[in-house]
């Protein structure tokens, strides 16, 4: 099950790889931080960049929180591992996990989706967001992004993905004469 780190915030790669050192590895199946991969203009060309989808967490998947609880004491930053409840941990909600299981490549990133918008309906053609349109509220064609309306921490988060949007149409049905 995954369960999510506070960490400080521009330093989640820095303190997975603290975590990756000096947690036991035999206590966890894996320590990483969940990005997206965007594009960006710059020097008048298109750059793809991987941004941090959560600022100032990184996620554990383990069985055995209690001993990465203990581990994490450890590492010299600052961390906290969410959830605690007197004596137990709450894992992140099972269906986001699946969600962002479904989502994620190997390297834990979302890759760039592609889609159009016909009027106000939005059809993603390809990448990650393909059948999840309905999680979209909102999509800014500008930076090339889509924000998803997740529950997550308890409360509702608007999450950033990659999406370049190919086509705009305007949805009328025009008429010949």
């Amino acid at each position: 099950m995954w369960y999510a780190v506070q960490v400080e915030t521009g330093k989640e790669s820095v303190i997975k790889d603290y975590c990756s050192k000096l947690v036991n590895r035999t206590t966890y199946n894996d320590i990483f931080v969940l990005r997206f991969n965007k594009v960006k203009k710059f020097y008048g060309k298109w750059h793809q960049e991987s941004k941090v989808m959560f600022p100032g967490y990184i996620f554990i998947d383990t069985d055995t929180p209690e001993q990465v609880y203990e581990a994490l004491k450890n590492v010299p930053a600052f961390t906290s591992l969410l959830g605690r409840d007197k004596d137990s941990f709450v894992p992140i909600e099972r269906s986001k996990e699946e969600l962002f299981r479904e989502m994620v490549n190997d390297n834990y990133e979302i890759a760039m989706s592609c889609g159009l918008i016909e009027g106000d309906k939005v059809t993603i053609t390809d990448g990650p967001l393909a059948g999840k349109e309905a999680m979209i509220c909102k999509i800014n064609r500008h930076k090339r992004t889509a924000t998803l309306n997740v529950e997550m921490f308890g409360d509702k988060v608007g999450v950033t993905v990659g999406l370049e949007v190919v086509e705009k149409r305007d949805g009328k049905i025009s008429k010949s004469i």
